[in-house]
């Protein structure tokens, strides 16, 4: 799936930054010990309580095991690599060789692999949390939702190591899919089918029992927000100002202490509302386009839990261009509100929805700049071609021009 591609993989990036406290050097230690470890003496994994570095280990026991374990007599005979990338992740594609009682069974005969095979990947997961992300979401969250999305096989982590390994739905293979960014343009059509994705999640688990049993290991946005300012977020936010401040309007280039003050009230408030379940990083890289024209996320390595807006202003402000976005933002709102309520959510007033719509539309702006000025550092994975990135910036920056997003915020 470039698989997901380096396009659809998630944009918060961690930079280690000296002095490092004794918690992150501990880590820094322990992890580096295990990636040399199992370099030196690579195991297969056989069990289902394996955890597989990478499609290296991989084996078909191992597949068996963990995709037959509830049909008599299948199993996986074999298997074959069909392509895959590195960036925040290492992700492979595996055609499976199946005997009849697992094809009668409907073991799929493509997967799709994600793992953290690499030291720089296990501390950029590890240390931003985003390595429990799809570990808890294919497993708890995926099964409840009717939504277009990557279908999960197993998910596993070992804690001590940071090694993870998730098999999932290869949607090329399955849906002749897509992956896109922002090199397409969005139709508000399109639009409309990922908010009605969106609304689904939003309404299923809003103000759910769940956060605070089952899930209440999803994180707030203000509660990544302290995990990532400790790893330098705004260092890397202030180097990308000055590669992307081209695209900036000038007005918000010298009101950049302002906007960091607001980025933090706006999360404060996301917290005040009804929570629910949040995709995290629903920008326009993750999404990809099937066969028959349905759209839908991919990468669910940043889910948290909070105010409905955080998902909805990074999605619409990330996807569509300057232009189109004021021309449909005000009805895209009215119609993720109408498809929320749908869904089993609450019938929102318009007025009071599109105040929180302005005051999310700051995260994804700071998050960009962080991801353009990590891809030329030192221990951060591969991560997005530098024009995304600046077609990112230039939309979100102009989103908080248009919309008076501080503003917004602290009035």
């Amino acid at each position: 799936m470039q698989a997901l591609s380096a396009r659809s993989e998630g944009q918060v990036i961690i930079f280690i930054m000296w002095p490092l406290n004794s918690g992150i050097i501990g880590r820094f230690c322990s992890v580096g010990g295990h990636v040399i470890l199992e370099a030196m003496a690579p195991s297969k994994a056989i069990l289902s309580s394996d955890v597989p570095r990478s499609h290296l280990e991989i084996t078909p026991a191992w597949l068996t095991a963990v995709l037959c374990k509830n049909i008599p007599g299948a199993s996986v005979l074999d298997f074959q690599t069909t392509g895959g990338s590195i960036g925040t992740s290492t992700r492979q594609g595996l055609r499976l060789v199946l005997n009849d009682e697992a094809r009668q069974g409907n073991v799929p005969s493509r997967v799709f692999t994600k793992c953290s095979k690499h030291f720089n990947q296990r501390l950029m997961l590890g240390l931003s949390g985003m390595i429990n992300g799809e570990v808890g979401f294919y497993p708890q969250i995926r099964p409840q939702l009717d939504i277009e999305a990557p279908r999960g096989y197993h998910a596993c982590v070992d804690v001590g190591s940071w090694r993870s390994m998730v098999l999932m739905e290869d949607v090329i293979a399955a849906k002749s899919a897509r992956f896109i960014s922002t090199e397409t343009r969005i139709t508000k059509q399109q639009m409309e089918i990922l908010l009605s994705n969106m609304a689904i999640w939003h309404g299923h688990f809003w103000d759910s029992s769940q956060l605070k049993g089952q899930l209440k290991w999803l994180r707030t946005p203000a509660d990544f927000l302290n995990t990532i300012k400790l790893l330098g977020f705004r260092y890397l936010a202030n180097r990308g100002l000055k590669r992307a401040c081209a695209v900036i309007p000038p007005e918000l280039l010298t009101r950049t202490d302002a906007c960091w003050k607001a980025l933090a009230l706006s999360f404060e408030r996301n917290l005040r509302g009804p929570q629910t379940f949040l995709h995290g990083d629903p920008h326009i890289g993750q999404t990809y386009i099937t066969h028959d024209g349905r759209m839908g996320y991919a990468d669910w390595q940043l889910v948290m839990q909070g105010g409905w807006a955080f998902d909805v202003a990074y999605a619409l402000v990330s996807a569509l261009t300057v232009e189109d976005r004021r021309n449909w933002e005000r009805e895209l709102v009215q119609f993720y509100l109408d498809r929320l309520h749908a869904a089993g959510g609450p019938r929102l007033s318009f007025d009071e929805a599109w105040s929180s719509y302005r005051q999310n539309t700051i995260y994804p702006y700071f998050c960009w700049l962080m991801t353009i000025a990590g891809s030329r550092l030192p221990l951060l994975p591969d991560m997005q071609p530098e024009s995304i990135s600046l077609d990112i910036i230039q939309r979100t920056a102009n989103a908080i021009h248009d919309l008076e997003s501080l503003k917004a915020v602290t009035g």
